[in-house]
């Protein structure tokens, strides 16, 4: 995926911030844009997805997440 690409986020997805806290659940699946990708092993953080949803950057698990259009599901 590249940074801009859209992203399905179905619902019931927890969305957290960069310092891993609670943000929200999804109510409704939600289009959300690719930031970047924090590969597994990488940090803390890995495994996940940053994008802009909701009106907020959030992490959201890569396993959680589906590519909008022609780009191949990564997590």
């Amino acid at each position: 995926m590249q940074q801009g690409d859209l992203i399905y986020i179905p619902q019931d997805v927890l969305l957290f911030d960069r310092n891993n806290s609670y943000i929200e659940k999804t109510e409704r699946p939600t289009v959300g844009v690719f930031i970047k990708e924090i590969p597994v092993g990488s940090s803390w953080m890995g495994g996940n997805y940053i994008v802009y949803a909701r009106g907020r950057e959030a992490a959201v698990a890569m396993r959680n997440t589906y590519p909008i259009g022609e780009s191949a599901h990564v997590g």
